[in-house]
């Protein structure tokens, strides 16, 4: 609710609240930049994670595609063909070695349609050899693999690090199928860092087995930092929807996980991650700069308010706008408000509406328990309807028992709510000094200000005939002009 200034106040009490409220509000917006920064740090990097993830799942599908293309075409040859049918092993196995280079692949399984391997074509060292549990174990593996995507699992070998790779599967045929044909591609560093460098984002591919419950995770092909997930849970620490992590070194990124599907009871995500430190740096030297403005406004701010205060202030201490009784405003500051209300109306189109009201059965208080109790009536009433007001409306007691209200609104049904709210508060019973109980209520005029009004005047005149028309009809509220007569909602005092 809008309030007069206290005229008891003195400049220097005023400086003493304006200087802090000055450097308090340089301070809050440092705090706002700071944090608006680290907001925007972030979208940035969610953003960058989200297009390389975009980017990741576009290249990946072409990179499927040309593997499935090349692994059609593999199938195709003739040389192949005719040594599926021949059905010699070796042959078979050594058509296949001449596949291996032409297509890029590390590893090809060759079965029969009732899935029975019928050979096999590796450079990988663990395969290269005959072995008829290794035959049937990649057997029941290809059995896995489907036309759709996903078809991810690491391969034992003697590296260090266990290798994983991605399965293309097609079908052989003569004109009809004879065999299943199943190429295995190695996940290689140099596509990870090659990625890496396309997007400005760390990658690392994992994976775990399913069973049993809580295996450790495998880091393959990675460019992330080393300790970057040493320690985190991927289940709760590393999510679809983007994490924050640091590492032990101190270091923040923004991490996001990508699941991939797996083959043979194996789990395979991908995880993108990208460092906040070169994100933050630009806004680090922004909030340096904007720090060094702060503490030069806040001189000029204090010194300014220093000088408004000498200047425009003290002049006006003198002049009272409160009334004294109810601490409410009085006739002079509802007049500036109205004045002010009214220049709003014609320059901005902001409507507003005012209520004129008075108390009934208000003398009959006064004569009867004496003027102190009509002091406590007033000042009860004051604080019950200053409760129902909001921080634009003005609340002013204008004399006697003569109270008046501006709102900053032309809603009819806003309106309405607070007259009846009024009514219904106003009416509630009040207890005097001397313990004893009274009950007034109060005749309320409403007027919308219109566009029209040659001024606040009018629209005052308009509320006072309209609250005439409401204390004829025994209290309650009335609006002006073509609804003179009292709501029928109106609580009757």
């Amino acid at each position: 609710m809008r309030t007069p200034p206290n005229a008891s106040r003195s400049s220097k009490k005023i400086l003493l609240l304006l200087v802090p409220a000055l450097i308090a509000a340089q301070i809050a917006a440092f705090v706002f930049l700071h944090l608006a920064n680290r907001r925007i740090a972030l979208q940035s990097v969610d953003a960058a994670l989200q297009a390389g993830a975009d980017v990741f799942s576009y290249s990946r599908g072409i990179r499927r595609e040309y593997r499935l293309l090349t692994s059609q075409l593999v199938a195709k040859d003739y040389g192949l063909l005719d040594a599926i049918g021949n059905g010699n092993r070796t042959t078979i196995d050594s058509a296949l070695m001449n596949q291996l280079e032409r297509t890029g692949a590390e590893l090809i399984v060759l079965t029969d349609n009732d899935q029975q391997l019928l050979a096999r074509a590796s450079s990988i060292g663990f395969f290269k050899e005959r072995d008829p549990k290794t035959d049937a174990d990649l057997a029941g593996l290809v059995a896995q693999i489907s036309d759709r995507s996903g078809n991810l699992m690491p391969l034992p070998a003697t590296d260090e690090r266990m290798p994983l790779y991605a399965w293309v599967k097609t079908v052989v045929r003569a004109p009809v199928p004879i065999a299943n044909m199943y190429l295995a591609y190695r996940i290689s560093d140099e596509a990870t860092a090659q990625f890496s460098r396309m997007t400005q984002l760390s990658m690392a591919y994992v994976s775990r087995e399913r069973n049993p419950a809580g295996a450790p995770w495998v880091v393959h092909a990675s460019t992330l930092p080393p300790d970057l997930l040493a320690g985190k849970s991927m289940e709760n620490e590393v999510s679809a929807d983007n994490s924050t992590i640091t590492t032990p070194s101190g270091a923040a990124y923004r991490v996001k996980r990508m699941p991939m599907g797996g083959l043979a009871g194996h789990e395979v995500d991908v995880v993108v991650a990208k460092a906040f430190a070169p994100v933050l740096s630009p806004f680090i030297r922004l909030e340096s700069l904007f720090a060094v403005s702060i503490v030069l406004s806040s001189v000029v701010s204090i010194a300014a308010a220093y000088q408004i205060m000498r200047s425009v202030v003290n002049p006006l201490e003198g002049v009272a706008q409160e009334d004294a009784l109810t601490g409410l405003s009085n006739r002079r500051f509802f007049e500036a408000s109205l004045r002010h209300a009214h220049q709003n109306l014609r320059s901005r189109g902001a409507g507003f509406t005012v209520m004129l009201m008075d108390l009934n059965k208000f003398k009959q208080v006064n004569d009867t328990y004496g003027h102190e109790a009509g002091d406590t009536v007033l000042i009860a009433v004051a604080q019950r309807i200053r409760k129902l007001m909001r921080s634009t409306d003005t609340l002013a007691r204008l004399g006697g028992d003569e109270f008046a209200v501006i709102m900053r609104t032309d809603d009819r049904a806003r309106v309405t709510g607070v007259a009846q709210a009024i009514v219904h508060v106003v009416a509630e019973p009040i207890q005097l000094a001397t313990g004893e109980w009274v009950e007034v209520g109060t005749s309320i005029g409403i007027a919308p200000a219109s566009a029209s009004a040659a001024s606040g005047a009018e629209v005052v005149h308009a509320a006072d005939l309209a609250m005439y028309a409401a204390k004829k009809g025994g209290g309650g509220f009335s609006f002006a002009a073509e609804d003179q007569a009292a709501e029928p909602a109106a609580a009757v005092a």
